[in-house]
């Protein structure tokens, strides 16, 4: 955002900032919240702390690193502001809950969870910091509402690091699908509405994170792995305690017969059991994929999971991409639903591009806990205006951000762009 735009928004930003402002405790704080936002959304080479400090009039350059890197201000109850906030522009009890992750590359090893390890946004393994973040999604819109730093187990483990980064000392080591599923359970727990959850194979393949939400009583459709065990058949639990032939009882819970894998499931459906199906309306005409659907029961920690489908989606073309997805919605959902929900996870990805294009998610100096929980949460503050902005100025939505509308494949004229 250039400087004449930013100025013809000075007043709604005020507005939008001073809702905000008695979470930030001292009026010296909540002015440099409200420059900071500001510098974020100015955008420049660089959204650093001094860049900041150099293009926002009244900015203190060492003030400011302390606000961000020291101030007690709750990012927690700034980002439970913003959900309500979200909740109601957007709120939809038939809404989706979209996590996923993204990298953040460092040098050195003393930002706070860095490590050598695998970065989606790079593409590779790299020395980076990760969060998990989590995406509300309507059909009015979508927004990032909350994320969690990944703190590695040698990080959490390493008291003297811990100390140095700032890492509150009751924090233990959570996976990647814990932090995930823990901000499912709060959002919940902070009556946002919402029916299912989507996330790729990280989460779907996780035992933890699917059998947790389907304990909050949600719907997701989640990415599966292709070497994934899945039994096509009700399987058989001897229950532990069961005497064999020997005369041995069990001591653990065991199923008399082996799962397959599920690219040699997949392999084996047949050419009928395909079916053409319009996921959204992109830039240039209908996107179509291929879509199959069979009921499994899947194998979590070798014990089977209630029965669930397995869904199966293939580009159209002379080399299709196969990807496999599981979802523990009923039978009366159809298949062209599922379609459409797990369409809905482009959205975090979009949410990712603007927030770190737009408003400096990935541009911060600071090392510490603090600050990075600090940066984080005004930068998603930050994005939570600009989707309100564009909004309520009407701007017309890009291809990929019209109505997501899923059917089964037939001629159709093109959705016209949403305001």
């Amino acid at each position: 955002m250039d400087v004449q735009a930013l100025r013809q928004l000075k007043p709604e930003l005020d507005r939008f900032l001073d809702r905000y402002a008695p979470l930030f405790g001292r009026d010296e704080a909540a002015a440099h919240a409200h420059r900071f936002v500001q510098g974020l959304l100015l955008g420049g080479d660089r959204r650093s702390v001094e860049n900041i400090a150099e293009a926002i009039d009244g900015c203190v350059v060492r003030s400011l690193q302390k606000f961000i890197a020291q101030s007690p201000w709750s990012d927690d109850q700034l980002l439970e502001q913003l959900q309500g906030d979200v909740v109601a522009d957007l709120g939809d009890p038939d809404a989706v809950l979209n996590v996923d992750e993204t990298g953040f590359p460092k040098k050195g090893t003393k930002s706070v969870g860095v490590k050598r390890q695998y970065s989606g946004t790079l593409g590779r393994t790299d020395n980076c910091q990760v969060g998990v973040f989590v995406n509300y999604r309507s059909t009015k819109g979508h927004a990032l509402i909350d994320r969690r730093l990944f703190v590695p187990e040698e990080w959490a483990a390493d008291a003297p690091r811990r100390t140095s980064a700032g890492v509150p000392e009751a924090l233990v080591f959570r996976t990647k699908p814990q932090l995930a599923l823990g901000m499912v359970q709060q959002a919940l727990a902070r009556q946002m509405p919402f029916t299912w959850v989507t996330g790729d194979s990280v989460y779907g393949d996780s035992p933890t994170f699917v059998q947790g939400v389907r304990g909050l009583g949600k719907w997701y459709v989640v990415d599966t792995s292709a070497d994934a065990r899945v039994w096509v058949a009700e399987p058989v639990v001897v229950p532990a305690g069961t005497k064999g032939t020997r005369g041995r009882a069990t001591t653990a819970p065991r199923v008399t017969t082996t799962p397959e894998r599920v690219d040699a499931v997949v392999a084996g459906l047949p050419a009928t059991a395909w079916t053409r199906v319009v996921v959204a309306e992109g830039s240039q005409g209908p996107r179509i994929f291929e879509y199959a659907s069979l009921w499994v029961w899947f194998s979590e920690e070798g014990l089977p999971s209630g029965r669930e489908r397995l869904l199966v989606r293939r580009s159209v073309g002379q080399e299709p991409e196969v990807k496999c997805h599981r979802s523990n919605a009923p039978a009366e959902i159809p298949v062209e639903r599922l379609a459409q929900v797990r369409g809905c996870h482009w959205s975090v990805e979009q949410s990712f591009q603007a927030a770190k294009g737009e408003c400096g998610l990935d541009e911060y100096e600071t090392r510490g806990w603090v600050g990075w929980h600090h940066h984080t949460a005004l930068s998603l503050l930050a994005l939570w205006f600009l989707a309100r902005q564009k909004c309520r100025l009407g701007e017309k939505r890009a291809p990929d951000e019209r109505a997501r509308g899923t059917g089964l494949a037939r001629p159709s004229a093109r959705h016209a762009a949403l305001g």
